[in-house]
């Protein structure tokens, strides 16, 4: 357990870490960071997990957690680009998943007898084809949708955009009750983000 404290020192870049590919969304936009987003990930793929296994499916959850909290720590030294440029330029965001691999190589060393089980993780997430995996991607692509919503800068074509990532990480699923539901579920979530205005009327309208 001696590598302990100096994984704990180095996680606590999360913290500093901006997810600076909201920076293309203009002035005056508050850029979130790792640590925030990795703990919004986490609940939301333990939400969308134990929902779908209170119906009858058989996902891991402790996997989902696994993946979640180290789902983008590839980017803890830098890596991060915006949906709408990796769309345009396929080829950056190639060179980008390369950037986090090479750093998940070198951050696996500071997680000691559990070098190997990040690196296993890191590459699963990567690659996303186990149903964890792509359950946590799933609740990625939510996230941002939702965190823009939360900073003003969402916009209608975001759902689209985030909507088609979804639906391709759910078609790969292999549970059958986790994929119907799932589907269901995204289908229910475009919908009432389409009808959206802006988030202090939202928040208002759900705690009130």
């Amino acid at each position: 357990m001696k590598h302990l404290t100096k994984l704990f020192h180095l996680l606590e870049i999360t913290r500093n870490q901006p997810q600076y590919g909201y920076a293309i969304w203009g002035g005056g936009v508050r850029m979130g960071n790792l640590a925030e987003h990795h703990y919004m990930v986490s609940m939301i793929a333990w939400q969308l997990a134990s929902s779908v296994n209170s119906v009858g499916a058989k996902l891991d959850i402790a996997k989902v957690f696994e993946f979640a909290s180290i789902h983008d720590i590839g980017e803890l030294f830098g890596g991060d680009i915006s949906m709408p440029y990796a769309k345009a330029n396929p080829k950056a965001r190639e060179y980008a998943k390369q950037f986090e691999a090479e750093n998940h190589s070198y951050i696996s060393k500071f997680f000691g007898g559990q070098s190997e089980h990040f690196k296993e993780l890191s590459s699963e997430i990567l690659d996303a084809e186990s149903d964890e995996a792509r359950i946590v991607k799933m609740a990625d692509y939510i996230e941002v949708t939702h965190y823009k919503y939360f900073i003003g800068r969402f916009v209608q074509s975001d759902i689209d955009l985030v909507a088609q990532k979804i639906d391709k990480m759910i078609s790969g699923m292999k549970d059958v009750i986790a994929k119907k539901e799932l589907g269901t579920f995204v289908q229910e979530w475009k919908k009432e983000m389409s009808g959206l205005t802006n988030y202090p009327d939202t928040i208002h309208k759900i705690i009130s």
